[in-house]
């Protein structure tokens, strides 16, 4: 992690997510056997071990989603707007997906979800 997170929370400064998603990478659609095609393959969030190091989070994003029958897209973008520092701008290409990325503001996660997710990101996100 570059700094930026913490010097917002220090400064009392919300920091907008471009991306919050990893361009995909946290939606649990691509994995080492199932990479992106097009452009997409190029990103940083898939090129070399990337893939391979978000594996985890992605898992527990579905675990966690599991208990709220939401996808691990949702979750991703729960844990970003329970962080009071983060104001996630997720993307998308159609009317699906924006109703799914809707759907991360009708639930909540509980502070231990919280916790691990910040946990189990740290790693990916160093």
């Amino acid at each position: 992690m570059n700094g930026v997170l913490d010097a917002c929370r220090g400064l009392g400064v919300t920091l907008i997510a471009y991306q919050p998603l990893a361009s995909g990478a946290l939606t649990g659609r691509y994995t080492p056997g199932a990479r992106p095609t097009g452009m997409r393959r190029c990103m940083g969030y898939f090129r070399g071990q990337s893939l391979e190091a978000v594996q985890p989070v992605v898992a527990l994003l579905r675990e966690i989603g599991e208990r709220y029958s939401r996808s691990p897209a949702q979750v991703a973008l729960r844990w970003l707007i329970e962080n009071e520092t983060v104001l996630p701008i997720p993307g998308a290409k159609n009317g699906k997906q924006a109703a799914d990325n809707a759907g991360a503001l009708s639930f909540r996660l509980t502070p231990a979800e919280i916790e691990v997710l910040n946990q189990a990101t740290l790693a990916w996100r160093g």
